[in-house]
Parts: C-alpha cells; sequence; structure tokens
C-alpha cells in the first residue's frame, strides 16, 4: 500500500489535526485487535487506518457537531 499524500488528506476535515487524531484512533484500534497476529507492526496499522480514511469507512465528527 502507498501512503496517501497531503493533498489527499487534507480534503477529509477542515483540519490536519482532526485528520492525524481520528488516523490514531483508528490504528489503536486495528492494533488492539492485531496485538497477538505474528505479522502485527503498527506502521501497517497506521497505513490501514489512513486508506480507511480515504476511502471513506471512517468519518470524522466535527465536536459541536449535532447528534441525533
Amino acid at each position: 500500500m502507498i501512503p496517501a499524500s497531503t493533498k489527499e488528506l487534507i480534503h477529509i476535515a477542515d483540519s490536519k489535526y482532526a485528520v492525524v487524531v481520528a488516523t490514531a484512533k483508528r490504528a489503536r484500534a486495528l492494533s488492539e485487535k492485531s496485538k497477538n497476529n505474528v505479522d502485527y507492526r503498527l506502521s501497517s496499522m497506521v497505513t490501514i487506518a489512513l486508506d480507511e480514511l480515504i476511502n471513506g469507512k471512517i468519518v470524522i465528527q466535527q465536536p459541536g457537531a449535532n447528534k441525533l
């Protein structure tokens, strides 16, 4: 997998910070599930999280957004 460019990521949210936080949270969740896996690598979890973010599998919720 080729890591995403900044240009691709900036269109996902209003700030780079939001993208970084969302990616880190998802990578953490993925790593917790895969810790016992022999092929576990944190860098691959970050790449998977970025791919999910770009493909719309993860949606960044803005703070203060109305929740129904």
